[in-house]
């Protein structure tokens, strides 16, 4: 029996595929990044901390 994904399931999976694409292509580029994973209270105040600052 196949499961289908939900949207949130498939939202998540396309953004973990995109940041592996993302990393693979700046590999090749030369660069080397981390992975930066934030918890969604860290990404809220990120967002705020930049809507102050270009929202001035």
């Amino acid at each position: 029996m196949n499961k289908k994904l939900t949207d949130k399931q498939k939202a998540a999976l396309w953004a973990q595929q995109q940041n592996a694409n993302f990393q693979a292509s700046t590999r090749l580029e030369g660069y080397d990044s981390e992975l930066v994973t934030l918890s969604p209270a860290e990404v809220a105040q990120r967002l705020q901390a930049l809507r102050r600052h270009y929202e001035r």
